[in-house]
């Protein structure tokens, strides 16, 4: 089930966030290729273990959680559900949920 308070928290607290569902089909390519061009790029999506990365790239489906800290730094977070990459964001920001990262 996906965690809709982590999708609000995320609208509030954040310059801004977007969430992909299999991003490497508007490019027409694999799951593997597409991630190593978001290296190659310095964009690297972070994944929660190593089971979730070959889960994506093994199967068919990739879900990107991307958000702009205040201070600029963007994160990207991948996995093979969506409720996966919410679940990332939570071990992330942990005890500061209930605080702002952004203006």
């Amino acid at each position: 089930m996906i965690d809709g308070m982590m999708l609000e928290w995320l609208a509030a607290h954040s310059e801004n966030f977007q969430v992909r569902c299999n991003p490497h089909r508007e490019s027409h390519t694999t799951i593997a290729r597409h991630l190593l061009h978001r290296e190659r790029l310095g964009e690297a999506p972070q994944f929660s273990d190593d089971a979730a990365r070959s889960a994506c790239v093994n199967g068919a489906t990739l879900w990107e959680v991307s958000f702009r800290h205040p201070d600029g730094r963007d994160t990207h977070l991948a996995g093979p559900s969506l409720d996966n990459c919410l679940k990332q964001v939570r071990a992330l920001f942990g005890p500061t949920l209930h605080h702002p990262i952004a203006a």
